[in-house]
């Protein structure tokens, strides 16, 4: 038959297998995989042996389509010997598709050798594809005992994977185990691999005293997941659960209820339980922190009269910290732009007695919606002159934020004639925020501030809308280019930005990101994110403790505290004040004590350990769904936190919290596995991690002896693509870590801050 016009003949992939180059081998590859056929198999087998390890992938992902018992035992070798931990993935999920049973049993026999742990990781993978249960390798329950923690957690999970019938009992004697990890990976297999023989073992560790973070945060979807297999009996055993756990008289077991009523949530029969009533006996526990945790739940509620509830608790508590979770709970529900919101929070705000309540809600209502309400804007105005300077100074750049015609007036008087700079900075902020011409005189008046922060403030808008005008900070230049370009002068707020704001996706590298924003770095003695500042070419600023004051600070921007974080007085008081007004502070190691806890105290403090914390520590992502960790933990790339003397997390408000990454053999070996978190503090956002920023990657690895085990650390750990390591796997840096280190850096704690600072620039604030 003849061709159609224009159409040409498909080439035969073979005489490319055999090219010299790999990205030929690696297109052959692909076609063959496509193409099938009955060499098919025969030839992904010789290309599991290619020494670019894409072209291995795509072979070893091929066979799962195209082998045949031939290709177990190359797969196995691959699971278990395989250089990377994508191929081994890539093994393993081959092998669950040609013959699962076998597979069992071939990785059985590899327990006893080097590759024990991946065999083990690859059980977990084929344990899914089994049609029915076969009894677990006796290896796995020995290897439950051995001294290498992270193997003795791989085993684990694989006999957890493995066990149907029986996995209850099975369970009772991992959870009784010494070894904490072993306890979290049996639970993360039940979260993923649920069982119905899981729920009871389960109830009775939410039922235990004492519970650490980390296994708590398994075990709650875990629960969940077992629940949900039986459609008949879920909502009792839910209703029995919750009511176990928010009556109790434990403080740490009540405090549970509203979280594994939070765990439902996913489920789509959630709505089937009467959560609010479920949870009442919490909202009543003697212990705040149990009230606390109950009232933030029912902000996630979809039920009219969790709003009411959390009104209701929101005035009448007697404990500030769950009247503020309580209302930001009504907030979830009641957005502020509904008028009898705005009603409620002025009501509220004239007769809170707690400085964090009057805080919150000066905050909420800053909201750029707002700008015909006269009741908010004569609210916020006269929380200008609240007696705390926190509440006036939120409350001066929410009045900004409005956009209110009534704001600028009493903005720039505050900016005149507040004794306080910080006031006077607030005022300059919100004045910022207003986007209104009459606003821009008060601002270039600022520049001439004896603070520096409030000078640095007013100087960074100006250059903002100036449209690539580079004036010094002079009140005389400015207000020359003012006359000239004012009349003409078009202000564009947030709202009117936001398609030009979509150049911050995901896709946006981050000079993009962190472009036109101050970034300053407090230079310390145990981290240098400068560093990676620096090679990524992003512009930034450094200081120093004492110095803080002198180099200014803009309230846009973005406060890095390098470990260790020392700071003076001075110091403290101006980055509490550029937090409350909308900065960003990012923190590492010691950051955590020496700076967050002074800034934003009885939120987060450090786990008290008995040794100095010094190890290397697998991590892993706290939330599957968290726009934080959102290219965080590439595909099968397990992050090293270095941790040198690190101030782990201990997390003193819970429902204040979101923690992002976590390490059962972290809290196994060191009492405390929290390591990334953050929260909200006036208009401003706290992000802290418990390792390095820079003093990661191979400036600590260990035992990397050859080129090749340097690549695949790479990719394992950093999440080096399969494409740099082919690039530069002739590049003679792979000939020391030294070397590496300078090529290949470690940016897992960096895509946590820059992710922040997307957010915030996508939403324009």
């Amino acid at each position: 038959m003849a061709l159609a016009t224009g159409a040409l003949p498909l080439q035969d992939p073979q005489p490319d297998l055999k090219s010299k180059d790999p990205v030929a081998r690696l297109a052959a590859v692909k076609a063959i995989v496509e193409g099938g056929g009955e060499d098919a198999e025969k030839t992904l087998l010789r290309a599991l042996k290619d020494d670019d390890w894409e072209v291995a992938l795509v072979a070893t992902r091929g066979l799962g389509r195209h082998g045949s018992d031939k290709s177990l035992d190359p797969l196995v070798e691959m699971a278990c010997e395989g250089p990377v931990r994508l191929l081994r993935a890539a093994a393993a999920e081959s092998l669950a598709l040609l013959d699962p049973a076998e597979a069992v049993e071939e990785l059985g026999k590899e327990l006893k050798r080097d590759g024990a742990r991946a065999a083990c990781q690859a059980l977990v993978r084929v344990a899914p594809r089994l049609g029915e249960a076969v009894e677990p390798p006796k290896a796995l329950a020995k290897l439950c005992d051995d001294d290498d923690l992270r193997l003795r957690a791989a085993a684990g999970a694989a006999r957890v994977a493995l066990m149907r019938a029986g996995r209850g009992e099975l369970l009772q004697e991992l959870l009784a185990s010494e070894h904490l990890a072993l306890r979290a990976s049996a639970l993360e297999v039940c979260a993923q691999q649920p069982h119905a023989e899981q729920v009871p073992p389960l109830l009775e560790l939410l039922g235990r005293s004492e519970l650490d973070d980390v296994l708590l945060r398994r075990a709650l979807p875990a629960f969940v997941a077992g629940v949900d297999l039986d459609a008949s009996t879920r909502a009792e055993q839910m209703k029995e659960a919750l009511a176990s756990l928010c009556t109790s008289e434990a403080a740490r077991v009540a405090r549970r209820g509203p979280l594994l009523a939070e765990a439902t949530l996913v489920r789509s029969w959630a709505g089937e339980l009467d959560l609010v009533e479920l949870t009442a006996g919490a909202r009543d526990h003697d212990e705040p922190g149990v009230r606390a945790g109950a009232a933030r739940l029912l902000g996630l509620l979809q039920d009219g009269r969790a709003a009411e509830a959390a009104r209701i608790v929101a005035e009448q508590d007697a404990s500030e910290r769950v009247r503020r979770a309580a209302l930001e709970a009504r907030l979830r529900l009641r957005p502020v732009t509904e008028e009898e919101t705005r009603g409620w929070l002025v009501e509220r705000l004239e007769r809170e007695g707690s400085r964090e309540l009057r805080e919150e809600i000066v905050v909420a209502l800053g909201h750029p919606e707002l700008a015909e309400d006269a009741a908010v804007a004569e609210a916020l105005i006269a929380a200008l002159a609240d007696r705390e300077w926190r509440v006036a100074a939120c409350a001066a750049v929410s009045l900004g934020i409005t956009r209110s015609p009534a704001a600028v007036e009493p903005l720039a008087k505050l900016s005149r004639e507040a004794e306080d700079w910080r006031l006077r900075g607030a005022a300059v902020v919100g004045l910022a925020k207003s986007f209104q011409k009459p606003a821009v005189e008060a601002v270039i008046a600022a520049l001439e501030d004896t603070e520096p922060l409030v000078a640095k403030s007013a100087h960074t808008y100006l250059l903002s809308i100036a449209r690539g005008a580079e004036l010094a900070a002079e009140v005389a230049l400015w207000t020359e280019w003012w006359e000239r370009e004012g009349p003409k002068l078009r202000l564009l707020d947030p709202l009117a930005q936001q398609e030009r704001n979509r150049k911050y996706d995901y896709e946006a590298p981050p000079e993009v990101i962190y472009r036109g924003l101050d970034v300053v770095v407090l230079e310390s003695r145990g981290d240098r994110i400068q560093v990676l500042l620096e090679r990524l070419g992003i512009d930034h600023r450094l200081t120093m403790s004492s110095r803080v004051a002198q180099d200014g600070l803009d309230a846009a921007g973005v406060f890095v505290a390098n470990c260790t974080g020392e700071l003076e007085p001075g110091d403290v008081e101006r980055i509490e004040w550029f937090v409350a007004v909308g900065g960003y502070l990012c923190g590492s190691c010691w950051a955590l004590t020496e700076t967050i806890e002074r800034i934003a105290p009885g939120v987060l403090s450090k786990v008290v350990t008995r040794d100095e914390v010094l190890d290397d520590v697998e991590a892993s992502p706290c939330s599957a769904d968290s726009p934080y960790l959102r290219g965080v933990f590439g595909e099968e790339v397990v992050p090293l936190y270095h941790l040198e003397g690190s101030h782990l997390v201990r997390v003193l408000q819970p429902e204040r919290v979101e923690m992002l990454v976590d390490s059962a053999e972290c809290a196994e070996k060191w009492g405390g596995g929290n390591l990334a978190c953050w929260f909200r503090s006036g208009h401003g956002t706290i992000l802290d991690s418990a390792n390095h920023f820079h003093s990661q990657g191979f400036e600590s690895a260990q035992g990397l002896k050859k080129a090749e085990e340097r690549q695949a650390f790479a990719v394992d750990h950093l999440g080096a693509s399969l494409q740099r390591i082919r690039e530069t796997r002739k590049a003679k840096f792979w000939g020391s870590n030294h070397k590496a280190a300078e090529e290949i850096l470690d940016y897992s704690v960096f895509r946590l801050v820059t992710n922040f600072v997307r957010l915030r620039r996508l939403e324009g604030r």
